[in-house]
């Protein structure tokens, strides 16, 4: 089946995808070779697929450093669309999805007790919550999970404002320059 996204792309773009879903951290050289493309057409062809939103280069960590509880909420509310947005600016955030009853959510945290806060807090900003429902679990070890946003507004971060913060990996950097000072 072919994705309506991809006629928009050609060959080069394709392949040049699916080289850096197979490894990331591939040069532009190597990927350059690989093509036959010049290394600046490469690295142009990569700068429009992320200015098109068809590519995102993000860092993914082991959840040994932030956590392996998860979460699975499903959320009944006026207005999906919404809190879908305001999750997705999380960086604990694992995926969102909307359907016919509102709104589906993964996260991941340190314990359970940061969770529920976290849920808290987001329905005490969300009056258009009318219920939410729960299921708790734990993301197999050596998983390694997203850093959404590499350079996150704290003040807005949920976890945050609620003080539960176990820190995002920028947050960890930041807490670790800190330190040093």
């Amino acid at each position: 089946m072919v994705n309506i996204m991809a006629r928009n792309l050609d060959n080069a773009d394709i392949k040049l995808i699916q080289m850096l879903a197979t490894d990331g951290r591939t040069s532009i050289s190597k990927l350059a070779e690989a093509t036959g493309l010049s290394y600046t057409a490469i690295r142009n062809r990569i700068i429009r697929l992320i200015n098109k939103g068809y590519l995102e280069i993000k860092p993914y960590v082991n959840t040994k450093i932030l956590g392996n509880i998860a979460a699975i909420i499903r959320f009944r509310t006026k207005n999906p669309e919404k809190l879908a947005e305001t999750l997705s600016k999380c960086n604990k955030l694992l995926g969102v999805m909307v359907n016919h009853e509102g709104v589906i959510a993964m996260i991941y945290s340190r314990n359970k007790i940061e969770i529920a806060s976290f849920i808290s807090r987001l329905i005490s900003l969300d009056p258009d919550i009318e219920e939410y429902y729960i299921e708790y679990g734990k993301i197999p070890n050596n998983t390694m999970v997203p850093i959404r946003k590499p350079d996150p507004k704290c003040e807005n971060c949920i976890y945050y404002q609620l003080e539960l913060c176990s820190g995002c990996l920028p947050l960890l950097r930041i807490k670790g320059n800190n330190k040093r000072k």
